[in-house]
């Protein structure tokens, strides 16, 4: 819970200075390579990521493996993360920016789970239904559970639209044992 609190500090700070210097896209990019090396490679994850590696060490190495490739300001950030011992929030501050950042684009993600892939046209009806009842524009995130049988689950931020197959038939079966005379 904390975490997630400092999370959302250190996203809100670096998405300001980020608008001050008219770099989000910048910034944006620059954090979605860093999430995507950090989520690749373990080695490097697990050293940044060490409490007992010192934030010289770290730095030192996220030097030569980022060699200018990072924004100044961004790379203060990490520097300030690090000198904080805060660098185990760091996934948590990469989807913080950018929710914050699709937040002002007024846009929202989805995150949909069918039992089978959606076709792209009903991906895109899904979207655009889903983007008239939220009034935004919406990114669907899309993952296969064969176990749901059929239909859709649908959850946005922290609401959670269950039409699958599986929650009906098991609502049925509740109704039918609860039922009188059964």
């Amino acid at each position: 819970m904390l975490n997630d609190q400092l999370a959302i500090k250190y996203a809100q700070a670096l998405y300001e200075l980020a608008g001050e210097k008219e770099a989000l896209p910048q910034a944006e990019q620059q954090l979605t390579e860093l999430e995507q090396v950090l989520a690749t490679n373990a080695e490097l994850a697990t050293f940044l990521y060490h409490p007992q590696v010192e934030a010289q060490a770290k730095k030192e190495v996220l030097a030569a493996v980022f060699d200018g490739e990072l924004a100044e300001f961004v790379h203060n950030f990490l520097l300030l993360v690090i000198d904080k011992r805060r660098e185990t929030i760091l996934p948590a501050i990469f989807r913080e920016f950018k929710r914050i950042l699709n937040e002002a684009r007024n846009i929202i993600e989805a995150e949909v789970t069918t039992a089978f892939p959606l076709s792209d046209a009903e991906h895109n009806s899904l979207a655009q239904k889903l983007g008239t009842v939220t009034g935004k524009t919406v990114i669907l995130n899309t993952k296969i559970d064969s176990s749901i049988l059929g239909g859709v689950i649908v959850k946005i931020g922290d609401k959670l639209i269950d039409g699958s197959v599986a929650r009906q038939l098991k609502t049925l079966k509740t109704a039918l044992i609860n039922a009188p005379g059964a």
